[in-house]
């Protein structure tokens, strides 16, 4: 019997690939090149005589339980991500491990657990006090168009928005009945304080209640919140952010939030995000906030967003100023998607707005943060910039785009996020441009998703097939903007269609080609037909086995 999944991964692949001719695995050049490499990684643990925290990562979901218990035996107390092969430990010695798992053929690798940090600095946390405001202080929501969006939605979306940060107080009143669960990566329990005010201040930007009589403003209305804490300090390891993705995974998000970066990408990360993008899931990144220290590439955000303005599996959000330029501190390179409001018209002057959580020891209280926050009398709210709140500006409005069309995959709700920004052409500084919430909604409302009739046939000799995959239109739903540019493709599986690969994709007219059946188990042969939003048609061309 044909598994609908194994067909649905290989044809997201092949969507994905017919779009911006790049798949989520293995990851483009040059952040291939940017990536940690496994060798050295496991060079830098097989030094370590001491305790050292590792990432490995399974041949198959099936050798991860015998792992664990070869991680035990090394003296470690392991976490297994089973949604995507892989165990977190600290083991006693490095060296040890590495040596008693280098040429375990059940590992696929070995890697330290790395750390990111919040894409915010606390000495451009801005003032509010510093004088009159040159703009409204929903300058950030206007921009955006936020309010037009969620009018023409009906004021929220059903779609839920994760957001992997430092916590939140969940006891703001601007949070009231806005947030859907709540997840601490360390414990795996239910207490989400915010210390820091990052993950407040982030969530706040999303989803903090209009017209309650108090000051904050989300852009996503109504939409539901899930805070995820994977941080106490503001330093994440990757571990706690995998152990965030495969809990907004398994709990159902729709969006992911991460206002976080950091150089490197590890596999681990890479299996996580791909585990996102075939559960339908968009991850949205901040870019960074180094461009005035090197402006190194930074990780998730590089992986996630399409080369320069192509489809990507998620966004890579850049951070502007009021007047809509680029933000000094901003990263640029040619994976930034599209931009948000992130920042002030000059120093510590009216950044974005947003809530703080009742408690005072947050990075906008300390002497050195260049703030002085403020309260209505029972919620404390500041202005902040970074590249780190640009990034859910973005995602908020992305789950109003999603309610407009609940049929578009998670990269096509990324696409019609970058069709929205008004840039006037991509850029490395503002990608496409800054995000138009209206201008999205607008856009999904009308997105093409319906997919071309695939055909073709197979005619068998011997143990060679001979596929012909048949020329076919692209339709549309009756007022919708007709996509068009068929491609066209073959997927194969030989084990009977419990996975398949990809034979040929992007084919810009039909074709055929020849096929040997191999193995002991049935060759199922698939055609398929991808219009240019990436939605795909396939027919089973036929089941062979070897004779």
């Amino acid at each position: 019997m044909l598994e609908r999944e194994s067909v649905r991964e290989a044809l997201r692949h092949s969507a994905h690939a017919a779009n911006s001719g790049v798949v989520p695995l293995p990851l483009p050049e040059p952040v291939r090149a940017s990536a940690a490499s496994s060798s050295s990684e496991l060079a830098r643990v097989a030094r370590s005589t001491g305790p050292e925290r590792v990432l490995v990562g399974a041949r198959t979901h099936a050798d991860l339980d015998s792992l664990a218990a070869e991680l035990r035996r090394l003296g470690a107390e392991p976490e297994l991500f089973r949604t995507i092969g892989a165990l977190a430990a600290t083991v006693p010695s490095g060296a040890e491990a590495v040596a008693a798992l280098r040429d375990d053929p059940r590992v696929a690798y070995i890697e330290r657990d790395r750390t990111l940090r919040t894409a915010a600095d606390p000495f451009d946390i801005l003032d509010p006090t510093s004088g009159p405001p040159p703009i409204k202080f929903t300058w950030a929501y206007d921009t955006v168009r936020a309010g037009d969006a969620l009018a023409t939605i009906g004021g929220g979306s059903a779609r839920t928005v994760s957001v992997l940060d430092t916590g939140l107080d969940v006891n703001h009143p601007e949070f009231a009945g806005q947030v859907e669960r709540v997840f601490d990566t360390s414990s795996g329990g239910g207490d989400v304080t915010d210390n820091v005010g990052h993950g407040t201040f982030v969530s706040g930007l999303i989803g903090s209640i209009d017209g309650n009589g108090r000051g904050g403003k989300g852009v996503a209305g109504s939409t539901k919140l899930v805070a995820v804490r994977a941080s106490l300090d503001g330093s994440f390891t990757v571990s706690d952010l995998i152990s965030g993705i495969e809990f907004s995974i398994r709990r159902g998000v729709d969006v992911i939030n991460l206002s976080l970066a950091g150089q490197g990408f590890t596999q681990t990360q890479a299996r996580a995000f791909e585990a996102a993008f075939f559960n339908d899931v968009l991850p949205v990144a901040a870019a960074g906030n180094n461009a005035e220290n090197g402006n190194p590439i930074e990780f998730p955000a590089a992986a996630i967003g399409g080369r320069q303005g192509g489809r990507g599996i998620g966004l890579s959000v850049a951070a502007t100023k009021p007047d809509g330029g680029v933000a000094s501190f901003s990263n640029h390179n040619d994976f930034v998607s599209l931009a948000g409001p992130g920042a002030s018209g000059g120093s510590c002057e009216f950044g974005v707005f947003s809530t703080l959580p009742a408690n005072t020891g947050t990075e906008w209280d300390k002497p050195d943060s260049c703030s002085r926050v403020f309260s209505d009398g029972s919620a404390r709210y500041a202005y902040g910039e970074g590249t780190s709140f640009a990034s859910p500006i973005v995602a908020g409005l992305a789950a109003l785009a999603w309610q407009a069309e609940s049929r578009l995959a998670s990269e096509q709700v990324a696409e019609v996020m970058v069709r929205s920004a008004t840039g006037g052409g991509w850029n490395e500084f503002t990608g496409a441009g800054v995000v138009d919430g209206k201008a999205a909604v607008d856009i999904a409302a009308t997105y093409d998703v319906i997919n071309p009739r695939a055909r073709g046939r197979a005619r068998r000799r011997g143990n060679t097939v001979k596929a012909t995959v048949a020329r076919t239109q692209d339709r549309a739903d009756p007022g919708d903007a007709l996509a068009g540019s068929v491609t066209y493709g073959l997927l194969l599986s030989r084990d009977a269609g419990n996975s398949f690969g990809v034979v040929a994709s992007r084919r810009p007219r039909p074709f055929s080609r020849n096929v040997r059946i191999r193995g002991r188990r049935r060759n199922v042969l698939v055609g398929t037909a991808c219009d240019g939003n990436g939605n795909c048609g396939v027919k089973i061309l036929g089941r062979f086995k070897r004779r």
